[in-house]
């Protein structure tokens, strides 16, 4: 009998470790189970190349399919939906999936005429699910908008809606604003007088880089702020760049500048913190399209600003006014912008099922829009607001200036 013992505790342990082993090297998994009337299909995306780790439901009761996608880690194990809360009338019909551990990975979901949305957008539109929505309160906190103002200054406020990871960077006439939960704000100035249109600067992993504007013709130097750590450094050209310059775009760790005086091309390497000469008028320029490197012009690039093409932004002015993508095939997301009256409606569509329109907010402003996971960060009036599945839409910071003058840039780092 204590051989008997002894064997299953052996194959046992080996089948603990099998498990973690497996889940540890696995690049995910497919299930379907049933939860009351639900069927639901969970699918793990884990340590595949270009892709985000996640899991994706589709949640199907009568012909109603929900779909959600998530980044948060929920579980080593398979089948991580324990609960799903419901409610049903005439106009809308809703669920919340609640995970293991009493996890929630997003606000109630419901559906009318084919159109999804959060409840923290139909929030009075219907007393039956506000009713049904404060039974579940607990976690409703999240979806809060703060008016607080935490610091302000003549021209700037920072509200009282900062996750703690999120550092917040806009430019200001000479110099640089970081807003944050630590320390609300931060002014950064670096230059003597005021810039109003900056041709040379960029955000570009979690730094801000701008040229030396301090000189009036001609610089060598890339003053550097990094948007968590606050350290200012520097990035020197050996060849003076003319300020009658204009930058690209950015493929990776560099990005890429075209001096209209000297007829030169640039690449900035922030990993290896040096500029190169790439292009000039014999030899053209590269100009990167869609994902590939092609040969251009400098010509061209003179007489008209040849910018690189984001492979992930599409116009079609007659019905939309603007269409994203973000992510790839089993992690990204479509954003699609409708024109409404004097505002655009934004939605979002999982790449994994196009058929499924998810409400997210209206904004007046489309010209600047950046996205990190199922985070939006963007302009509207006179603040910067962002968005996330755990939070709605909340301002981060009103700053006047934003409203006026439009080549004033802004993004985050997380």
């Amino acid at each position: 009998m204590s051989k008997l013992i002894k064997l299953f505790i052996i194959l046992f342990v080996l089948y603990i470790l099998f498990e973690i082993a497996f889940n540890f090297f696995s690049k995910g998994y497919e299930t379907k189970y049933k939860i009351d009337d639900f069927k639901v299909t969970e699918k793990r995306v884990k340590m595949i190349n270009n892709e985000m780790d996640n899991y994706y439901f589709e949640i199907e009761k009568n012909d109603k399919v929900f779909s959600i996608q998530t980044f948060k880690k929920i579980s080593n194990s398979q089948k991580v939906i324990k609960e799903i809360k419901s409610f049903k009338d005439e106009k809308y019909e809703c669920i919340l999936p609640i995970m293991k551990d009493d996890i929630v990975v997003s606000d109630i979901i419901c559906e009318n005429n084919n159109i999804y949305y959060y409840y923290n957008t139909l929030k009075g539109t219907d007393s039956n699910l506000d009713s049904f929505a404060n039974t579940l309160a607990s976690y409703r906190k999240n979806f809060e908008e703060s008016d607080k103002v935490i610091k302000s200054d003549i021209n700037i406020n920072a509200y009282d809606n900062f996750e703690d990871e999120i550092f917040l960077g806009i430019e200001y006439y000479k110099g640089l604003y970081i807003i944050d939960k630590r320390d609300g704000y931060r002014k950064n100035q670096l230059f003597e007088k005021d810039v109003y249109t900056k041709d040379l600067s960029v955000f570009i992993n979690g730094n801000y880089v701008v040229a030396d504007y301090n000189q009036k013709y001609e610089f060598h130097d890339f003053k550097i702020i990094n948007l968590k750590t606050y350290k200012e450094s520097t990035i020197t050209s050996d060849k003076m760049i003319s300020m009658y310059s204009y930058i690209q775009g950015i493929v990776d760790n560099s990005f890429y500048i075209i001096d209209t005086s000297n007829k030169l091309q640039y690449e900035v390497d922030m990993k290896t913190k040096t500029v190169t000469i790439i292009g000039n008028e014999k030899n053209g320029i590269k100009v990167y399209k869609n994902g590939r490197w092609e040969k251009g012009s400098m010509y061209d690039a003179i007489k008209d600003k040849v910018l690189f093409k984001e492979s992930n932004r599409i116009f079609n002015d007659v019905e939309y006014a603007r269409v994203d993508k973000a992510g790839n095939e089993l992690s990204g997301y479509y954003y699609v912008y409708k024109k409404n009256n004097d505002n655009y409606d934004a939605y979002r569509i999982n790449v994994q099922d196009d058929s499924k329109w998810l409400y997210l907010f209206s904004t007046d402003n489309i010209d600047e829009v950046l996205y990190d996971k199922d985070y939006v960060f963007y302009k509207d009036g006179t603040f910067i607001k962002y968005y996330s599945d755990l939070t709605g839409s909340k301002k981060l910071a009103e700053y006047d200036e934003v409203s006026f003058n439009k080549s004033l840039k802004f993004s985050f780092s997380r």
